[in-house]
């Protein structure tokens, strides 16, 4: 028997969806982080084809649905959709521990994180992703599959174009071999560099640590790249131009307006390397 057509109200749903995880898969892609449906559906226990039957209006999203969504992409559950919201605090209560009520949490109260307990424990288990303080290399447990990646004081500009020509090594940084893998880019290649300026901003702050990748000198059309332009260090999103010339354009562009490079001017940009990681306290801090 065939199913029934959806509703008006879940199809909405299915288009919040959509958007809301075009939006997730585009932030991952610049992360150079896993964002397929495949990917995702592994993450909080959906298959590839749940997961595209769900974000083409197929299937119904359901309560529970709703709130593995909501997790994953980071959002609420109400921007999703508003009507299933409301039942996910009914899900919640019957997940919640008895211990948490023992501390202040009234019957009616939803959990803290508004989010399916089970979902929470897949996404942030107890063993994994943990903060580990070190100082020096012996003080970290044994992991064949550690790669250390140099750091420079090489100060990237992502603003004012300040040049510091001295290269100074700093202490390498720990990063798992798999992160490599992941995204296709060998250790040997990878620098970390630190960042200069507020044009990048909101993506990249000043001071923040970025991960570059010198093998990858080939323009992609949008992708971030450190390079060199008439003896300035610059991060910028680069996009190819008619006749061989290039737009190099700030995240922050009400500050820093675009830079168009004639091809006449090619010859004096260099690509260091394209952007595959960011780290840092951006606004918290620290800047």
């Amino acid at each position: 028997m065939p199913a029934s057509p959806l509703t008006e109200a879940r199809i909405a749903d299915a288009k919040r969806l959509r958007e809301a995880f075009a939006k997730w898969q585009k932030d991952r892609r610049k992360l150079g982080e896993p964002s397929s449906q495949e990917a995702a559906g592994e993450t909080i226990g959906f298959s590839q084809s749940t997961m595209s039957q769900y974000l083409l209006a197929k299937i119904p999203l359901n309560p529970e649905a709703v709130a593995k969504f909501a997790a994953l992409l980071g959002c609420s559950g109400r921007d999703i959709s508003p009507e299933l919201a409301g039942q996910i605090r009914s899900l919640d209560k019957k997940l919640s521990a008895p211990e948490d009520r023992k501390h202040g949490s009234a019957p009616d109260d939803p959990p803290s994180t508004g989010q399916n307990a089970d979902v929470i424990k897949r996404l942030l288990p107890n063993d994994k992703g943990n903060v580990v303080a070190w100082e020096n290399e012996g003080d970290l447990p044994h992991d064949p599959e550690r790669v250390w990646i140099d750091r420079y004081d090489y100060h990237f500009s992502a603003g004012s174009g300040v040049i510091q020509w001295e290269v100074r090594e700093k202490k390498a940084l720990p990063f798992d071999a798999g992160f490599f893998k992941a995204i296709g880019s060998k250790p040997k290649d990878c620098k970390l560099v630190v960042v200069r300026g507020d044009s990048m901003e909101p993506f990249l702050f000043n001071r923040d640590m970025m991960m570059i990748d010198s093998s990858r000198t080939a323009i992609k059309e949008g992708h971030i790249y450190a390079i060199h332009f008439e003896d300035e260090a610059l991060v910028k999103l680069i996009f190819k131009q008619a006749g061989g010339g290039l737009l190099l354009r700030s995240y922050n562009s009400a500050k820093y307006p675009d830079k168009i490079i004639g091809p006449d001017q090619s010859e004096f940009v260099t690509i260091a390397g394209e952007l595959i990681y960011r780290s840092g306290s951006g606004p918290a801090g620290g800047n």
